[in-house]
Order: C-alpha cells, then sequence, then structure tokens
C-alpha cells in the first residue's frame, strides 16, 4: 500500500549521536510538530525537531488533506452542551483555513491548494442534517441547506453546504516552508522524564527548556492519562485515475462515512473508519473503489492506504499542557480524522502559550478541561479491560500450521501464543502477541496487513516493526 502523497520527496536530516541541550524540543515530524516547530522559530525560539523516522512518514502521508470546518455532526453534538465552545471551534477551523491560505501566498508555495465548497450530504434520513445544519446557522456561519439535490451524480435526500474550505498537497506544502529549526530524523523517542524535562531516545538524551509532545498518540501515559481520554480509528482511502471534477469536497452521512475529493487527474475516496483493532471485514479497499469508479472514465485504483486517527470522547482536540503540573509540556493530539485545520490551529495556540501570548482557543482546547464525555470514557475502559486483562488469557483456536496463505492471526507456534502471518508465498512472519505499550492482545488487520492493538491503537506490520504510537517498542519475537 502507498499512499498518493509518498512519491513526494521526503526531508533527510542528520541524526542524534550524542547527548545535547536544547531551548524548546517537538517530539513528532508529522504536521502538527512540523507546524508547531516553523511557527515557535518564526517567533524567534531555538527549536529542535525530533522524528522517530523521516518527516510526514506518519499519519501526515495517509491523509486525504481535507481542509474544513464541517466535520460529520459535531456541531449539533458541541451546540448541545455550550454555545461558546461549538462558536469557538468553527471559529478555530476557519482561522486554520485562513493561516494556511497566507502561508502559501507568502511564500509562494506551489501545492494545489485550492478553495472549494464543501458539501455533508444524506442519502437514507436527513434529520440529522437539519439539526446540523440549524446549529451551523446558530453560530453565525454562512452554510446553506439544499434539498433533494444531485450530488456526484444522484439525487439526495439533503445537503449542507459550506463554501470557501480547501484542500491541498499537504508534504508539498510543509516540504516548501522554510526549516529555520533544527531537524534530527531517525531517532525515536522511548521516555521523557518530566520532571527534569529529559528526551531519552534511541541513540542519546536530550535535555529540554520546553517540551511539545505531537506524536499523534501520546506517547507517555503519566501523566496526562491520555490512553484513558482517547481511542484510535482506522480509516482506508484509495485514488483512482481518470477522474472528472466533482467540484468540491463532499462527505456521505455518517452511517456511510465516505469522502470525495479531487487530486489532479484523480478522485480521492476515503471512509469506512472503524476502530482501530476491531474490525476484520476484508474488502474495505473494493468498497472505496466500488463508491468511486462510478465518478470516472472507467479508471483504475492508482493508490490505496490506510491511517490512524486519534479521537476524544468530546469531539475536541487536546492542545496544551500535557498534565496540570507540567507547564513546560506541551501535548498536540486528539484531531477527531480532522488533522489537517487542528494541526494548524494546534501549532498556532502552542506557540502563543510558550511565547505568553493570549489565545482565545486555549481553554476551548485544555487537556485539563472538565467535559470529556466521562459515559463514553468509562465504556472505553471496560472494553479496554477485556482486552487487556480477559482475552490474553483466552487460548487461540487456531495453529500457524492452519493459516492459509496471506492469512494472519493469534495462534499456537511451537506450543505458544504468537501474531502469525503467512504470505502469499507460504513463508511465516511470527511476532509477539501482545502490543508493546500496555499487553493488549493484538488483531490482525486483513485489509492493511498490519497488528493492531485493540486498546490503545498502536500499529505494527508484519515483521513487527513499529508504523505508528503510542507503543514505542516494537513486537518481534
Amino acid at each position: 500500500m502507498n499512499s498518493i502523497w509518498i512519491d513526494v520527496k521526503e526531508s533527510s536530516e542528520k541524526q542524534l549521536d550524542s547527548n545535547i541541550k536544547r531551548e524548546i524540543v517537538v517530539v513528532g515530524g508529522g504536521i502538527a510538530g512540523f507546524l508547531t516547530a516553523f511557527r515557535l522559530a518564526e517567533s524567534g525560539k531555538k527549536v529542535t525537531l525530533i522524528e522517530a523516522e523521516t518527516l510526514f512518514s506518519g499519519v501526515t502521508h495517509n491523509t486525504t488533506a481535507h481542509i474544513e470546518a464541517l466535520q460529520d455532526l459535531i456541531y449539533s453534538e458541541l451546540i448541545a452542551t455550550s454555545f461558546e465552545n461549538a462558536k469557538l471551534f468553527f471559529d478555530s477551523q476557519q482561522d486554520a483555513i485562513s493561516e494556511y491560505e497566507k502561508l502559501v501566498a507568502k511564500y509562494n508555495i506551489d501545492c494545489n491548494f485550492k478553495k472549494v465548497d464543501s458539501c455533508l450530504y444524506a442519502e437514507s434520513e436527513d434529520s440529522f442534517l437539519e439539526n446540523e445544519f440549524q446549529a451551523l446557522k446558530d453560530i453565525g456561519s454562512n452554510a446553506e441547506y439544499l434539498h433533494s439535490p444531485t450530488i456526484l451524480g444522484r439525487t439526495v435526500l439533503g445537503a449542507i453546504r459550506l463554501p470557501n474550505q480547501a484542500m491541498f498537497e499537504p508534504i508539498k506544502f510543509l516540504s516548501s516552508l522554510p526549516q529555520n529549526f533544527e531537524i534530527i530524523e531517525n531517532n525515536r523517542v522511548l521516555d521523557i522524564n518530566f520532571n527534569k524535562r529529559i528526551v531519552y531516545t534511541s541513540n542519546a538524551e536530550i535535555q529540554a527548556g520546553k517540551l511539545v509532545i505531537a506524536t499523534n498518540f501520546p506517547i507517555i501515559n503519566f501523566p496526562g492519562w491520555y490512553f484513558l481520554k482517547m481511542y484510535k480509528s482506522t480509516s482506508y482511502a484509495i485514488s483512482i485515475d481518470k477522474s472528472s471534477d466533482i467540484n468540491g469536497m463532499y462527505q456521505s452521512d455518517p452511517e456511510n462515512g465516505l469522502t470525495f475529493r479531487n487530486y489532479k487527474d484523480k478522485l480521492i475516496v476515503g471512509g469506512l473508519d472503524h476502530r482501530t483493532g476491531r474490525d476484520d471485514k476484508i474488502g474495505k479497499f473494493d468498497r472505496l473503489y466500488e463508491n468511486g469508479k462510478k465518478l470516472t472514465e472507467n479508471g483504475d485504483s492508482t493508490h490505496s492506504w490506510s491511517t490512524n486517527d486519534c479521537i476524544t470522547f468530546d469531539n475536541l482536540p487536546y492542545i496544551g499542557y500535557y498534565s496540570k503540573k507540567s507547564k513546560d509540556v506541551f501535548v498536540i493530539s486528539g484531531f477527531n480524522k480532522w488533522g489537517m485545520a487542528n494541526a494548524m490551529i494546534g501549532s498556532m495556540l502552542i506557540s502563543d502559550m510558550i511565547n505568553g501570548i493570549e489565545n482565545k482557543y486555549e481553554k476551548l482546547f485544555s487537556p485539563q478541561r472538565k467535559k470529556h464525555g466521562y459515559l463514553s470514557m468509562f465504556k472505553n475502559m471496560l472494553c479496554t479491560m477485556k482486552n487487556l486483562l480477559i482475552v490474553p488469557i483466552l487460548p487461540p483456536f487456531k495453529s500457524s500450521k492452519s493459516l492459509k496463505n496471506d492469512e494472519g492471526a493469534i495462534v499456537f507456534h511451537k506450543g505458544l501464543k504468537k501474531a502469525v502471518y503467512r504470505d502469499a508465498e507460504g513463508n511465516l512472519h511470527i511476532c509477539r502477541a501482545f502490543c508493546a505499550h500496555l499487553g493488549c492482545q493484538l488483531n490482525f488487520n486483513c485489509n492493511s496487513k498490519t497488528w493492531d492493538c485493540p486498546c490503545h491503537g498502536s500499529r505494527f506490520d508484519i515483521d513487527g516493526n513499529i508504523i505508528c504510537a503510542p507503543t514505542v517498542k516494537d513486537i518481534k519475537p
């Protein structure tokens, strides 16, 4: 599997081979970490960005790159508890779009940045859509409701249209920004001493004045307790060539959960989300292709990829102090699948906080806010405990000998429970059966050919190498 953005050349900078001391250290070389380092450097700070692999090689290169404020049904949910929060969140996403536009113009960046309309449409039942539109209208947006419109070649019950949203090429955009800060790649952060602000990496240590953790899912469990406050969701995407111009970005109702946008002569179709590690239905990419091919001229699938996003229980990101007592350690996480806008607004907020500048979004996104969706959090904790304590002691139903080619499962192998994948040639790839993060039993994702943790969403390839956090260790035997 390859993302459509992977063709863009990635950066390659120096590695760390001795202990160092730095003013500000940003951990994580994705869009959130990179933009934060860039913005802090622009403000005059000396910044070091450290990345476990290469820049933009994680979730950032697996995005569909929608930059928009229209995000599923978030406003009807937010406004039910706080009108102010609903309006603030909408304003933050619009501010992010404006900031992208300013940076593209300022640095003359050729990244196919384009302002377009965004549409959220319903095919089977539209009452939820009307509630969402009413919330958008109440907070002062310029959204429009369309009755029985023709969307993507077919008539649907209703749609919300929001103008002046945006799409772009994320890797080209990031690669074109001035890199006026230190970049250290291929150094995975393994642990952090919060009191002394020492970052322990695979090769050396960094003494930091201030720290920003921007690793998708925060890699440090205590303090913060983010493993209880979020979960991971996997989604899939493909690109199809010979596409016509669909004139905008589209989201189907949550039941179908599909997104559509153009990229040059291709159509990008994304969606089919599920809780990471808790869905083994095959054929995700085939379903995306079936939904997208009718919008092309007998196009073929050119790229397919999957990604792993952090979901919070109140629909708002965590941006601010890592914990109540960690005033020199910050976090950016929990983008709820809308990372392009939230990464930008997160970089702006963290930069302001470090520079002592008041920011109207600080309270809204604070990780220490009181409303976290406690009922959902409790249900999530029970489900996690099942996968952490009960499932691991249950015996497997299969042995490695029973696996078919191109099949993976938790099985008995030489008398021990193992994660085993038999490839197309019949070779076995054997890993530990438990996540290296907190020990939950892994599940095999037959679509992406990965080992996924159903508790906190760590992912590993078939040979046990880390794909994404919160784990900092692999599962090689």
